[in-house]
């Protein structure tokens, strides 16, 4: 079996309707990292990852991974009775985890011809492009016209219409359905937007996540 693996909340959802749509069968986790657990990073490791004959590491920039986080925590799981400035400090959720865990796969990747890494925002930047690498290292044709027919059909408003219509609930039950249609932070499909964090943190929360960013030495 073939995987993708992610820290939740790194664009994987987007990424998995559109892989879906191309056929791939391929396993989806978080490795352990899921806001439901909220496991602190001393206890994930990358042994998962035996399971699997290529694997997929998909990572978003940590500022967006955690401000998005905080909503699929607060509004769709089981709630958070902190504040969002909590929540990007805190050990079990916040950015020093994610950091730590991208670098952690992201290390290993570099060990193993049978795993490559993606960005969620190269997939942004050329959606086909990426898609077709990714495809390709999934030992699957690549069908340009039909890569283009999918991403042309998975832009971000068509997506967010067709949870918001019930289209996702019949194939993705709960993974993409609102928790509560009225309250547009409920939404798997909330914003997508690259460099989002900024319009959503106070400037010393954006201080804070700028300096973890800046003060963390990746593997080598």
């Amino acid at each position: 079996m073939d995987a993708v693996i992610s820290f939740p909340k790194s664009g994987r959802t987007w990424l998995r309707v559109m892989l879906d749509q191309y056929g791939l069968a391929l396993e989806w986790t978080h490795a352990g990292a899921g806001h439901g657990n909220g496991r602190p990073i001393s206890k994930l490791d990358t042994s998962e990852a035996r399971k699997y004959r290529r694997i997929l590491f998909l990572h978003r920039d940590p500022r967006d991974t955690v401000v998005s986080g905080y909503y699929q925590k607060a509004f769709r799981r089981d709630g958070y009775a902190g504040t969002m400035s909590d929540f990007i400090r805190d050990p079990l959720h916040g950015i020093d985890k994610v950091l730590r865990y991208n670098d952690m796969w992201i290390a290993l990747a570099r060990t193993r011809p049978d795993m490559t890494v993606e960005s969620y925002e190269a997939l942004q930047a050329d959606t086909e492009g990426t898609l077709a690498r990714i495809v390709a290292f999934f030992g699957q044709p690549v069908d340009a016209e039909r890569i283009r027919q999918i991403v042309e059909d998975s832009r971000f408003e068509r997506m967010q219409a067709r949870e918001r219509e019930g289209d996702y609930a019949r194939s993705y039950g709960k993974i993409l359905t609102p928790s509560d249609p009225s309250q547009p932070d409920s939404f798997k499909v909330r914003k997508g937007k690259v460099g989002g964090y900024r319009d959503e943190l106070s400037p010393e929360d954006i201080a804070y996540c700028d300096a973890a960013v800046a003060a963390f030495t990746p593997s080598r």
